[in-house]
């Protein structure tokens, strides 16, 4: 067995992708109380169209991305790929990596903003 150097490298853009995600996370559940249902979607006015409890929004927001890194990293280890497959896997985990980080930091942003115009965060 071989060192596939692509896993290696797509394993570690994913790693820094989920301590951003992480790090965002943590900043955010200092500032929410743990009785405020988070927003997780809103509407085009930039009213909020469902929420979440603290626990439950921050698991979904860290979950998703996990498990989908996971089964990235799950496929890239897949020793029947070809190596333009291994590319493959290789560019759509490093091009959805930072995605993902964006999608989390504007879900985080508009969820900091809808609370702190309901005077809901603590101080």
């Amino acid at each position: 067995m071989s060192v596939d150097w692509l896993s290696i490298v797509g394993d570690a853009v994913w790693i820094v992708a989920m301590a951003l995600i992480a790090s965002g996370s943590r900043t955010g559940w200092r500032r929410i109380p743990d009785d405020v249902r988070v927003p997780m979607q809103w509407r085009l006015d930039k009213t909020p169209t469902w929420r979440a409890a603290k626990r439950v929004a921050f698991g979904v927001t860290l979950a998703v991305p996990l498990v989908f890194g996971l089964i990235l990293s799950a496929a890239a280890r897949d020793v029947s790929l070809a190596s333009d497959e291994r590319l493959l896997n290789f560019l759509v985990r490093t091009a959805t990596a930072p995605v993902f980080v964006l999608i989390h930091y504007a879900w985080l942003r508009g969820a900091l903003k809808t609370l702190a115009s309901e005077g809901a965060l603590k101080p």
